[in-house]
């Protein structure tokens, strides 16, 4: 039995290896996530729109019971307050099967797991959002879609979603698919609604080869979450240390969210921060951190002639999907060439302190001109 009759067919099917590095992503940021949430808010919620069954034939934990178990296990359960997660799966016998999983987990007083009925995410959306916010208005709200077809989840579906100040999502973008069918007759009447407009045809437009196009979809579908003022980044589940089979995206109402997925990009793709396939996870980088910073060290040379506070530079690096980290490191590289210099504080115990204030200059403002 092929994979795709397996996924229609089959109550539980096997796992693979992108599901193993998608649950890895899961795990790492719902560990920044919970750890910020958990002990500010008095109550959140996550919502797992696509929840299958909550098990894979060969054993493998599904994302409901990774989220579950993230919580339960997490260093700072006691300091946590109470995570609702809410679980919506279309088919009968894979709620049933769900039911059964949950069953096995170890009781929390703080932890309120909710298998709703069968049902469609597009159909149940609104009732999603009801039960995700009824605790509180403003309960911070992460959503979790990951869909098995690209009608599942059209962009209108993620901008509602999106409509609480404090919701989040985590969404799987097929950018496999996009590329292997994006020039197919008709396919664009699938697209557009995909992206919330037509923005995507530049994707096609311009480079064909599969890794440059799998990234301009990723960024094109970030620009349409973006013109919504949301913040927004991604991570590529490769294919063998190929290009990505798909992109886990992130939109996000604060910049706080960026600094949770910054940490996990980098511990799975030590190298980049973009990607990552289940063979590379614990393999040594060849070139340890001497490029990483290229795109934050162009972002900081822009700053020339100008004097920024930390706050300023530690945004920036975060919409470039940095950690402090790297900036620190960015920093001590441009002073070392004479083209940033620290002015307060004056005495500080660390080159890059939080809260100083940094000049920058240009190249030619170093030319001795009497020279």
């Amino acid at each position: 039995m092929g994979r795709v009759e397996e996924l229609q067919q089959q109550t539980v099917w096997k796992s693979d290896p992108h599901t193993q590095v998608k649950h890895l992503v899961y795990r790492h940021y719902l560990q920044c996530w919970m750890a910020k949430i958990l002990q500010k808010f008095p109550e959140a919620t996550i919502v797992d729109c696509f929840a299958g069954p909550g098990i894979y034939s060969d054993g493998l934990a599904g994302s409901p019971i990774v989220v579950a178990r993230t919580f339960l296990e997490h260093s700072a359960n006691e300091k946590f307050s109470r995570l609702n997660l809410i679980c919506l799966e279309e088919r009968a016998d894979r709620v049933e099967e769900l039911r059964r999983q949950v069953a096995k987990l170890p009781r929390s007083p703080k932890l309120n797991i909710q298998v709703l009925p069968p049902g469609t995410f597009a159909e149940q959306q609104p009732r999603l959002s009801a039960l995700a916010h009824r605790p509180r208005p403003n309960v911070p709200v992460l959503w979790l879609i990951d869909p098995f077809r690209l009608k599942s989840a059209p962009f209108s579906l993620i901008r509602q979603c999106m409509a609480g100040p404090r919701d989040e999502v985590l969404f799987t973008l097929f950018t496999n698919e996009l590329h292997r069918f994006c020039e197919r007759e008709h396919f664009d009447k699938a697209m557009t609604p995909y992206f919330g407009g037509d923005h995507w045809r530049a994707a096609v437009a311009g480079d064909r080869r599969a890794r440059t196009r799998k990234e301009a979809f990723s960024a094109a579908y970030q620009d349409g979450l973006k013109a919504l003022g949301l913040f927004s980044s991604d991570f590529g589940v490769e294919i063998s240390s190929q290009s990505a089979r798909y992109h886990l995206i992130l939109a996000t109402h604060s910049e706080a969210g960026l600094k949770c997925w910054a940490p996990m990009a980098w511990k799975l793709d030590s190298y980049s921060g973009e990607g990552a396939s289940a063979d590379s996870l614990d393999a040594l980088t060849l070139f340890g951190e001497e490029a990483v910073e290229s795109r934050l060290d162009a972002a900081l040379r822009n700053y020339a002639g100008t004097e920024q506070r930390w706050e300023t530079l530690s945004s920036q690096a975060a919409r470039l999907n940095y950690m402090d980290k790297h900036l620190r490191k960015s920093l001590s590289d441009l002073a070392s060439k004479g083209l940033a210099f620290r002015v307060s504080p004056v005495d500080a115990r660390s080159a890059w302190p939080e809260g100083c204030t940094v000049r920058f200059y240009a190249p030619q403002d170093l030319v001795d001109e009497a020279s």
